[in-house]
């Protein structure tokens, strides 16, 4: 299966539908005291394409209630992963992504867990994760990757006030233990 933002290119009236529709649904039909939106740091990086685009419409669709909360999230990674850039790179294979793009990748592990702690400290937009970064083509050295890397930058970095104690560095033990199983 594709990535969702290579679906969202190719299927630009089912992605709006799925992405901006189905949230104005939930806002309208259900009865809640304050509506958790998670969403993406495409959201803010990416709105040249339709999958950013979309992903901030909906985002704004939420933001009308000013109780309501946006969890914005970068890259993850964490049990199950079995596509994306992370997989590619492991393979050797083409990454459509220019090797100069900088992600902070974060564990799903805990993200969940922070969302868990304190989803009820805050509303409006929260961008979470890690705050450091590894380019895609340092991470491809350090884990001896083959791939090439085509395409533009796509920097999907997290930018938040607080600190946090993830690590992007920490993608790299999850890389090891991946390659052993």
């Amino acid at each position: 299966m594709p990535s969702k933002r290579y679906w969202a290119k190719n299927n630009f009236k089912l992605d709006f539908e799925e992405t901006v529709n189905k949230t104005i649904f939930f806002i309208k039909n259900f009865n809640y005291k304050k509506f958790i939106h998670i969403s993406t740091v495409s959201a803010r990086c990416q709105l040249k394409t339709i999958y950013g685009i979309n992903k901030k419409k909906s985002e704004e669709v939420v933001l009308k209630k000013l109780n309501n909360l946006v969890i914005r999230l970068g890259p993850m990674y964490g049990n199950g992963l079995d596509k994306g850039v992370l997989i590619d790179m492991l393979n050797s294979k083409t990454v459509y992504i220019n090797g100069d793009s900088k992600y902070s990748f974060t564990n799903v592990s805990w993200v969940c867990e922070w969302i868990i702690n304190n989803l009820n400290l805050y509303n409006g937009i929260k961008e979470i994760g890690s705050k450091d970064y590894l380019t895609l083509s340092q991470l491809a050295k350090k884990i001896n990757s083959k791939s090439t890397f085509e395409g533009e930058i796509d920097n999907q970095t997290i930018i938040d006030k607080e600190n946090y104690n993830s690590k992007s560095e920490d993608v790299l033990i999850f890389l090891r233990n991946i390659t052993k199983k």
